[in-house]
């Protein structure tokens, strides 16, 4: 949709991605302990939405800008509501930019190492926390960092064969000008 200063708007969602998560750590510790949001699943989910709108918010409008404009000019034409439109024709036509979005902030979030061992204390760890947990002062557990490393796979593959029809497509899309 065109609105006023909506250049501005993407500029200023994309600057946010620029800024190295380690910049705003700490103020995100203190906020969250204000708020009681420390050690809960409701603020990390809130960190890694916040972390990856950014990164979505850029695949999407490239994804969104390929739909031609065309298609919902005629769709207002018969009839059809913006809302309408939105659900019934660009979203299933972005599926793939969708699906691709998707997999990449999966894995962002997967993988994400100092939010969550600033946010969390006791009882929720990622694997990437847990991990370092076997490097102590008397060594290595390597054997255990391999089994959980090898674990740590298995949902990301999971994750990327459900979308994959999807994913070709998506990744695809816009390679070819008509």
């Amino acid at each position: 949709m065109h609105f006023r200063g909506r250049h501005e708007f993407v500029n200023w969602v994309l600057s946010t991605r620029m800024m190295p998560p380690v910049a705003v750590a700490i103020p995100m510790f203190f906020i969250f302990k204000q708020f009681s949001l420390l050690d809960t699943y409701l603020g990390l989910i809130l960190v890694h939405g916040l972390m990856n709108l950014p990164l979505a918010v850029l695949l999407m409008k490239s994804f969104f800008d390929d739909i031609p404009a065309e298609i919902d000019e005629s769709a207002l034409l018969d009839g059809a509501s913006r809302w309408t439109i939105f659900r019934r024709i660009v979203l299933p036509m972005a599926k793939g930019g969708i699906a691709a979005s998707a997999v990449l902030c999966f894995i962002f979030s997967w993988t994400e190492f100092l939010f969550v061992l600033t946010l969390t204390q006791t009882g929720i760890k990622t694997v990437p926390v847990v991990s370092s947990t076997f490097v102590t002062s008397i060594g290595t557990a390597w054997g255990n960092m391999a089994a959980l490393g090898a674990a740590a796979i298995v949902p990301a593959f999971i994750v990327i064969l459900l979308v994959q029809r999807h994913l070709v497509r998506g990744l695809t899309m816009g390679s070819l000008k008509q």
